[in-house]
């Protein structure tokens, strides 16, 4: 688990109380992969999934990035949104399925924080794992597994990105 901390102004809480996790890929990012994220950011930002991020670094909650790209490959994206903390892979452990869940867990142990006062951002069945790590599970978009999800947990939805630039 690699983790990059932004500085807090002084107005906010030493301590977060909530944590939002936002799979990258596909979910925050409108390109299903980072090899494909070409040009300026700008363009493939999710725009809602975006808003829902700068909303919680509001409110002080521990934003964090989760994604299968290594360190190197999620510098630029890093750079642009400083978030406090990215879940990405590393050689031998990569950050996929259970993966996501189980590195989501221990970020919230290390910093105390109560899961059922969390929230995940992801698209596709794969992130199953960290969606059920949390006590707010947003699907975005369209993916039928999770959709069936999000009607018994009665999960909120966003729209799925739009994959052409805009």
């Amino acid at each position: 688990m690699d983790t990059t901390r932004r500085p807090r102004p002084d107005d906010r809480p030493q301590r977060p109380t909530a944590a939002a996790f936002f799979d990258v890929e596909g979910t925050l990012l409108a390109a299903p992969d980072l090899a494909g994220a070409t040009g300026p950011l700008g363009r493939l930002w999710h725009p809602p999934v975006l808003a829902a991020l700068h909303g919680h670094a509001a409110l002080g909650h521990l934003v964090v990035l989760v994604s299968p790209a290594s360190a190197a490959a999620l510098e630029p994206v890093v750079q642009h949104l400083a978030p406090d903390a990215v879940l990405c892979s590393r050689p031998r452990a990569p950050m996929i399925g259970q993966g996501k869940g189980y590195a989501a867990r221990a970020l919230l142990r290390e910093h105390a924080i109560l899961a059922a006062r969390c929230y995940a951002y992801a698209d596709e069945a794969a992130d199953l794992p960290l969606l059920a790590e949390v006590g707010h599970p947003v699907v975005v978009g369209d993916d039928p597994v999770l959709l069936r999800h999000a009607r018994r947990g009665n999960w909120r939805r966003l729209p799925a990105a739009d994959p052409r630039p805009r």
